[in-house]
C-alpha cells in the first residue's frame, strides 16, 4: 500500500527532473478537491500519531515535516482550496489541540485582545518562555522560537533600536520620533538614546490601551509619550503629527490593503521634517512558517515583494523625496522601505 503522506507532500518535493515543470508553477489541482482534502486529512492523522509518541528530537523533526508539508500545500492549491483546508480540515483536526499546547500558537488562534499579532504574542518571540511550559508545549514553542520568521522579528527590533540611536545622533538633543502601531515598543528598551534621554520625544502610537499601559511601566515618560489612536483616525485626519525626524511602522503594513498602505505612506511622509526618514516593514513571500500560521494559528498576513512596496509611493510628493531605499533583513524574510524627505 502506498504511503498517503508521500502521495501528498513528498511527491511535491521531488526534484524537478522527476516531475513535469508545469506541476511546479500552475495552481491547478491534480485531482478533485474532495479527494485532495481527504488525503490531507490522512496525512495530518499520521503527523498527529507520531507527535503523540515523539521525544523532543523527533517532535522537532515532525514539526519540520508539518511546516514543509503545509507550505507545499499552500503553494500548490488555489487560495480557495487552501482556505477550505484551513477552516474545515486543519482547525477541526485533533492535531490542533495538540499544537495549541504551545502558548505562542494558542494565543494567536484565540486572539484574547481581539486581533491577530498583538504585542503580547510578539513578546513570545522576543523572550524565551520555554521553561514555563510542559513537554509538548515547551518543545513546539522552542521550535517556533527558532524559526526564520521569529529570528526576523528579533532582528527587526534590533534594527529599530539602532535607528532610534542613529536619529538621536543625527538630530542631537531635538529628535522627535513617531512609532505607528508601536505594540510594546520593545526596541526602545534596547535603545541607548532613549535610555539616556538623548531623544526629545518618542510618540508611541497604538490603538491598544493595554499595550500603551505596558509601555508606561517600562519607559521614561519624559521621553516616551504613549498616544492612543488608530490608523483609521490618521487616515481620516482626526490624528496628525508634524515636524518629525523619524517615523517607523514595524508590524502594521502586513495587515493593510495596498490602497490603505499607499494612503498611509503619503500621510506619514508629509509629517516629516526636511531630512526626516520614514521606515516601514513588510514580510516577503513566503516564510517557511506561512502554512502553519494560517492553518493552525489563524494568523494571516499580506505578504509582498519589492515592487509592491514601491507602489506605496503613489501618494508621496516626489518633488519632496530625497531618496528611496529597499532592503531585506538577514533572513531574507522582511522587506524594508526607507524614504528620506528633501
Amino acid at each position: 500500500m502506498q504511503d498517503p503522506q508521500r502521495n501528498l507532500v513528498q511527491r511535491a518535493l521531488e526534484p524537478v527532473c522527476h516531475r513535469e515543470r508545469n506541476q511546479l508553477v500552475l495552481p491547478v489541482p491534480e485531482r478533485p478537491a474532495e479527494e485532495a482534502l481527504a488525503e490531507a486529512r490522512v496525512w495530518l492523522d499520521g503527523i498527529h500519531a507520531r507527535m503523540l509518541e515523539a521525544d523532543d528530537d523527533v517532535l522537532h523533526q515532525d514539526m519540520h515535516s508539518l511546516h514543509l508539508g503545509l507550505l507545499t500545500l499552500r503553494r500548490r492549491w488555489s487560495p480557495e482550496d487552501w482556505k477550505v483546508f484551513c477552516q474545515d480540515t486543519a482547525r477541526k483536526h485533533p492535531l490542533r489541540s495538540f499544537l495549541h499546547q504551545c502558548p505562542f500558537t494558542r494565543r494567536a488562534f484565540e486572539r484574547p485582545r481581539g486581533y491577530a499579532g498583538d504585542a503580547a504574542l510578539i513578546d513570545y518571540l522576543y523572550l524565551d518562555h520555554a521553561a514555563d511550559e510542559l513537554h509538548a508545549g515547551r518543545e513546539i514553542y522552542r521550535y517556533m522560537h527558532q524559526q526564520p520568521s521569529a529570528v526576523s522579528v528579533r532582528e527587526r527590533r534590533d534594527l529599530l533600536a539602532r535607528e532610534l540611536d542613529a536619529t538621536a545622533e543625527r538630530v542631537p538633543g531635538d529628535a522627535r520620533i513617531l512609532s505607528v502601531a508601536c505594540g510594546h515598543l520593545r526596541e526602545a528598551e534596547a535603545s541607548a538614546a532613549v535610555r539616556e534621554r538623548r531623544v526629545r520625544e518618542l510618540i508611541a502610537f497604538d490603538q491598544d490601551a493595554l499595550s500603551l499601559a505596558e509601555i508606561s511601566h517600562h519607559q521614561p515618560l519624559d521621553v516616551v509619550k504613549p498616544h492612543c489612536g488608530s490608523v483609521r483616525a490618521l487616515l481620516a485626519g482626526k490624528e496628525s503629527f508634524a515636524d518629525l525626524d523619524f517615523i517607523y511602522s514595524a508590524g502594521l503594513y502586513d495587515y493593510l490593503s495596498d490602497s490603505v498602505a499607499t494612503r498611509l505612506t503619503g500621510l506619514l511622509f508629509n509629517m516629516l521634517r526636511a531630512q526626516g526618514r520614514l521606515l516601514v516593514a513588510n514580510f516577503a513571500r513566503f516564510p517557511p512558517e506561512t502554512g502553519y500560521m494560517e492553518a493552525f494559528m489563524d494568523w494571516w498576513l499580506l505578504y509582498r515583494e519589492e515592487d509592491e512596496l514601491r507602489g506605496f509611493l503613489g501618494e508621496v510628493p516626489l518633488e519632496r523625496l530625497d531618496s528611496v531605499r529597499l532592503f531585506r533583513d538577514g533572513q531574507d524574510n522582511v522587506i524594508y522601505l526607507e524614504l528620506v524627505r528633501r
